[in-house]
């Protein structure tokens, strides 16, 4: 009796082990390689002009196009989906699944197969003003790619849609005005962290009568709001402000990876910054 209960109890560890086994290797396979969404931390941040255009390539190392755009929320500082083009082919995927912010190689590489993207939810149909950010669109993509809605809350992930939502690439030479239609400059970059799927700062090139120089201004996406007529940008931002804002040389862009450096932009303007261990309860946009 004593041998038979050793041999069950060996056989049940055994059993157990395995499990265990298959269990974490189960939890490897599916758990988002992206650790910065989910630590609260930054990561490699970058300027987007840098960032798309480049060949991705997929977990296959199969070339699945190249990164055409991105599209952001500024109202939660979020990217909500990247648009890659092969040919007349373009798709969205969510920005967690790439591994990197910066290409390596001349490849950005995507936590997915080549066969899986090219049947993801094309870009066509909400390629237009105002369905951009659409919610029944968007919750499509991370669906597809079994990523979890970060903007679900008491709203069905589906529904409504983003109201501050562009994409970068036309961001680029968007007017800034203030609350009064007086123009405070226009945005010439942003710095974004690809795998966390956040724009970490907007940056601003003041108008020449502020008389600041060849300044850049880094500033937290949600200091920005849509003009009335949806064409420009509006923050209630004025020259006293500015003056003594961070700022850096035109032509010397800052490291907006080091931590302590971007909380203090989002400190000067009054936002809270969702790294550096604060949950920063971030705005859905919807």
């Amino acid at each position: 009796m004593k041998t038979y209960h050793s041999q069950l109890w060996a056989s049940c560890a055994v059993a157990g082990f395995f499990a265990l086994a298959q269990h974490t290797q189960a939890q490897g396979t599916n758990t988002n390689t992206n650790t910065t969404a989910t630590q609260g931390t930054l990561g490699q941040v970058a300027p987007v002009s840098q960032v798309y255009g480049h060949q991705v390539m997929g977990s296959d190392n199969q070339k699945i196009g190249n990164l055409n755009n991105l599209v952001v929320d500024l109202e939660s500082g979020r990217i909500l989906y990247g648009v890659i083009a092969d040919g007349n082919n373009r798709v969205a995927v969510p920005p967690e699944l790439f591994t990197q912010t910066l290409p390596s190689n001349n490849y950005l590489r995507l936590n997915a197969t080549k066969q899986k993207v090219d049947g993801a939810p094309k870009f066509g149909p909400v390629d237009q003003p105002g369905k951009l950010g659409g919610a029944e669109f968007i919750s499509q993509v991370y669906s597809y790619f079994g990523q979890s809605p970060w903007w679900q809350g008491s709203t069905p992930a589906n529904e409504g849609s983003f109201h501050n939502v562009h994409k970068s690439s036309q961001l680029l030479g968007t007017k800034v005005e203030d609350v009064n239609n007086q123009a405070l400059g226009e945005i010439n970059n942003l710095a974004v962290d690809l795998p966390a799927g956040r724009v970490a700062v907007l940056t601003m090139a003041p108008a020449s009568s502020f008389n600041l120089g060849n300044n850049v201004y880094p500033i937290p996406p949600q200091a920005f709001t849509l003009s009335q007529d949806q064409k420009n940008l509006v923050s209630n931002l004025d020259a006293a402000k500015l003056a003594s804002a961070p700022h850096f040389a035109k032509n010397n862009w800052p490291n907006f990876s080091d931590q302590n450096y971007v909380a203090q932009i989002y400190q000067y303007y009054g936002k809270q910054p969702w790294f550096g261990g604060s949950t920063g309860a971030q705005p859905t946009g919807r």
